[in-house]
This record gives structure tokens, sequence and C-alpha cells, in this order.
């Protein structure tokens, strides 16, 4: 029986080996992924997040949230403001604003989700119709560079083969500078610091120095809408270069992640995926439920019952602390080395011991010094396993090094529960 010959196998397709007319070896087929500053940022921000929307790609219930929706719809009023201008139209102030607020009415719907308490929609259409304002009063009559493109999307490859998706809001042209132009919508005013580390529009640079021959100069420019201001930085050779190396670097690391625990943050209140995550799954069902049924709710009763013996167990320990004191004091006031209670005794020990520098205290790094240099070190230091194997389960070592390890390493699983506020 003749064996069937094989297909190299993706999740999108299949590739038939006979169909190319080509002799049977061993094939590898590399099939490259398409990165960007979102796909990256997720990753950073929380590795479990990153896992149900790019690998698992789960879909939720939850489809926006009102500043994902106000920042949309302030982009597109502003790119048909640059749009029509291609066209020697110029919009009035309040046709923009009308653009806007017809959006907002055909788009809105009561599924986006708004976090902050005491806000409504309106308040959020407000902000944008202010932004929108503010803004034009600012550039009319929006004449100040060349525009030459209006959310600009193309692919730049990478030297690691991935490519990186260029998304840029308004690129500009004054001379031999350009200008990669983006549009912010937060409510917390960008500084010159955040600026001059910003990752997304310096990598945008990049692409417009690989396009355009006769930049001389790239400005990266964002305006911050909710305050009326610019900010503006410049990147040199050097540092594009190792922005570069620290983008396919963390490309890296996120091809060879195998774990993708959650990442609790401020951010969490915002993010879609709450519903269905171990860190807040368990609340999100409980919000749905009645109050009998909030109470009825084994693991409510279950943190309630754990807790209250926590509070109890620690008053116990500071109530121990307070009498052990006491049984010291009196036995170094009666002379004894035992103190006796009806069915106990308390043995008394107590010594003068040395204690030598430990991590925390200032003058540790000059004393690890000198017991290097008087030969001691290696007698009397020890290894942090608890250090290592952080480091080891973080995927911190290279290969090598990583598969050394391995074979004294075993998995276990370690349980604790910690209590805290809401």
């Amino acid at each position: 029986m003749t064996k069937k010959k094989p297909k190299i196998k993706s999740k999108n397709f299949s590739l038939d080996i006979d169909a190319l007319n080509i002799k049977r070896h061993s094939y590898l087929l590399v099939i490259m992924t398409t990165y960007s500053h979102s796909r990256i940022s997720t990753f950073e921000q929380c590795k479990l997040k990153f896992k149900y929307h790019y690998i698992d790609k789960v879909k939720t219930e939850i489809e926006k949230s009102v500043e994902l929706f106000l920042g949309d719809l302030v982009h597109r009023t502003l790119e048909k403001l640059y749009k029509d201008l291609k066209f020697q139209k110029l919009n009035s102030k309040e046709e923009i604003l009308s653009f806007f607020n017809d959006l907002w009415k055909k788009e809105w719907t009561d599924d986006i989700v708004i976090v902050r308490e005491g806000l409504t929609q309106e308040n959020y259409c407000k902000m944008g119709e202010k932004y929108i304002s503010d803004y034009y009063e600012h550039y009319k009559p929006f004449n100040e560079t060349k525009i030459i493109g209006l959310e600009t999307q193309d692919l730049m490859k990478l030297s690691d083969g991935n490519k990186y998706h260029i998304r840029i809001d308004r690129l500009e042209v004054d001379g031999t500078t350009y200008y990669v132009t983006d549009y912010k919508t937060n409510n917390t005013m960008k500084d010159q610091n955040e600026a001059d580390s910003d990752k997304q529009l310096a990598m945008y640079s990049i692409w417009v120095k690989n396009n355009f021959s006769d930049a001389k100069k790239v400005v990266l420019k964002w305006h911050m809408l909710a305050f009326d201001k610019e900010v503006t930085s410049e990147r040199t050779e050097a540092q594009l270069q190792q922005l570069q190396n620290d983008i396919v670097a963390k490309i890296e690391d996120i091809e060879s992640c195998k774990d993708f625990p959650p990442k609790k943050s401020a951010l969490c209140g915002w993010c879609e995926f709450k519903p269905i995550c171990p860190e807040w799954k368990h609340q999100y069902e409980l919000e749905k439920k009645t109050e009998q049924e909030f109470k009825d709710d084994d693991g409510v009763k279950l943190v309630d019952e754990f807790s209250k013996l926590k509070a109890e167990e620690n008053a116990i320990q500071k109530k121990l602390e307070i009498l052990r004191d006491r049984i010291m004091s009196f036995a170094e006031k009666e002379g004894a080395s035992a103190v006796f209670g009806t069915e106990q005794k308390a043995k008394i020990w107590s010594k003068e011991v040395y204690k030598f520098p430990k991590t925390t205290d200032m003058n540790y790094q000059d004393f690890v010094d000198m017991i290097k240099k008087i030969g001691l070190w290696n007698e009397f230091s020890r290894l942090d396993s608890f250090k290592l194997e952080k480091s080891f389960g973080n995927n911190e070592f290279y290969e090598e090094i990583e598969e050394i390890l391995r074979r004294f390493a075993k998995k276990e699983k370690v349980e604790r529960i910690y209590l805290g506020k809401k």
C-alpha cells in the first residue's frame, strides 16, 4: 500500500506537496505574523488579554467602551475635515460638528460601556464637540502644511521577517520635513518624557524614511485634543535602530511565550474580556444575581467565612505577641528561665548573638565585597532559589541555559489565598 503524501498544515490552509511537482523531502513552512503597536502593547499590558484576543480570538459580549467610541468618531470627523479640503471644500465649524453629532446618533448603542460612575453618553458627546470645536478654532484654515496622507495604512518588513502594521492618522510635509500626526482624546496630558519614549509614532517614522527619500527630518506630533495642545518629538538614527531591535526582541518574547497569566491593573475596567477573566469572572457573575442569590453564592459564603477567621487569627496573633512580651518581662523580673501555668510551662530561651548586614542594609554590598576579598564567599554564600525559580518561570534565560536548568527543575503546584479589598 502506497503511503499518502503529506500536507503541510497551518490554521487557515493546507498545502498539497504533490501539486507543487517537487521532490519529496522534509519541508518547513514558516508563516510570518503581522504585528502592530496595539498587538505588542496588549502583550505588555496583559498576556491573558493577548491570548484571548490574538490567539483564541474570543468573541465577547462587551462590544466597545465609550472612550473607544468617542475616539473613533472624533478621528473620523477630523478625517472628513481634511478629506474635503483635498477637494478645496472647507467645512464650517457648524457643518463639521453636525457631521460628528449625526455619527453619534446613528452609531450609539446601549451596549457601549461607560465605566466612570455618574457620567452619561451626553457627557461624552459634549466632550467630543468641545475637542472638535477647539481644534477647528485653533488650526483653521488648515493650510500650515501639505497633507499627503489620511489614515495611511501599510506593512513594514522587520529584520526577523515579520511585518509591522503602519497606521498614521495624518501624514504632512513641509519641504523636507515630514510630520507623523496622531489625534489623542485621552484625559491625561502626554508629557515630553512620554513623547520622547513613545514607540508607536517612532516606528511609523521609520516607514516614512523608508518610503520618502527626501525626508531629512521626521517630526512626531500628537494633538492632545482634551487640552487643545500639541506635543512633538524627534528620534536619531541610532534611537530608531535600537527601537527596531527592541521590537524584534519583544516579538521573540511573544512567540516563545507559553504561559499567559492575567495582570491586574487600572486598565481592567475597560477590558472587554473581564467577564471571562479568572481575576474578574466571579464578580461579573455576582453582579447579575439578586440580593438573595448573592448571599447564597457558595463563593461568597466561603470567602466571608475565611475572611472572618483570618481576622480572628490576626487578632489572636497580636494577643500572642503581647503575652510573649509580658512572659519575657515576668521571667526577667523573677530571674526565672521557666514560667509555669496550670497544664503547660513556658521555657525561656535568651541569648545574645551577632548579626551581619542583610540585603536591605545600606552597607550590604560593602560587606559582600569584603567577604569575597578574604575568601569566605564560596563557603558562606548560598543560591537564591526563589529568585532563580522566578527568572526561570519568566523565560529570562537563553535557550541553552534554560535546557541545562530544566534537568534539575521539577514542576509543583503552589497554592495560596490572599485576602484584599474588592
